[in-house]
């Protein structure tokens, strides 16, 4: 009995460090198919955000107007190619299936914003890439995300709220870029000027 009780008890544990899911939930829709155009993006994110399960779909297009918001008109504007875009990127693994309307898991949205935010983790991620697991794990030690398992779903407002947190840090980011080239472009500026009163001496 007692290695009955055991046993059961070792089974749920697996079942929940998995996120207690075999099967994925599956949407009738993805809230894309009715807002999809650059010009539709806060209607989207609003309605995105009352959704309780967030699809592939709307996740790769989602992250991809965060990671690329200087060519929104570029985007791609169908599922296919906005996979391959995800793929170009290492988001997606190449032989990955991601049916449209089927729940996108933690593990690839947190691949996504490792990607988005540069963030290289520790030596597994570094030597064998941000593989959904160690990539979910990395954004919960950064308190980025909330403590989840990378089979895990996750809501729309969870999402949002996770997209929010992502862009505020990508401004810092590109804060911090803009400043280390003005820096770099005033010290050229001093070196030009500095030089022509070395030769005269």
């Amino acid at each position: 009995m007692i290695r009955f009780c055991l046993g059961v008890f070792l089974l749920l544990g697996v079942l929940l460090q998995n996120g207690c899911a075999m099967e994925r939930t599956t949407a009738e829709s993805s809230v894309v198919d009715s807002y999809a155009t650059p010009d539709d993006e806060l209607d989207f994110l609003d309605a995105l955000e009352r959704r309780r399960v967030v699809t592939n779909h709307d996740a790769i297009h989602a992250l991809l107007m965060a990671a690329e918001p200087e060519a929104h008109e570029d985007l791609p504007t169908d599922y296919e190619s906005r996979v391959n875009r995800a793929r170009q990127r290492g988001w997606v693994k190449e032989d990955a299936e991601l049916p449209p309307n089927e729940s996108a898991t933690v593990g690839m949205i947190a691949v996504a914003v490792c990607d988005m935010l540069e963030i290289k983790g520790g030596l597994t991620m570094r030597v064998f890439g941000p593989s959904p697991r160690y990539a979910t794990r990395e954004l919960i030690f950064r308190q980025i995300l909330p403590r989840r398992t990378d089979n895990q779903s996750m809501t729309g407002l969870e999402f949002i709220d996770l997209l929010s947190r992502v862009q505020e840090r990508m401004e810092v980011i590109r804060a911090q870029r803009a400043r280390e080239a003005r820096e770099v472009e005033e010290e050229n500026r001093a070196a030009t000027e500095v030089a022509p009163a070395d030769e005269a001496t």
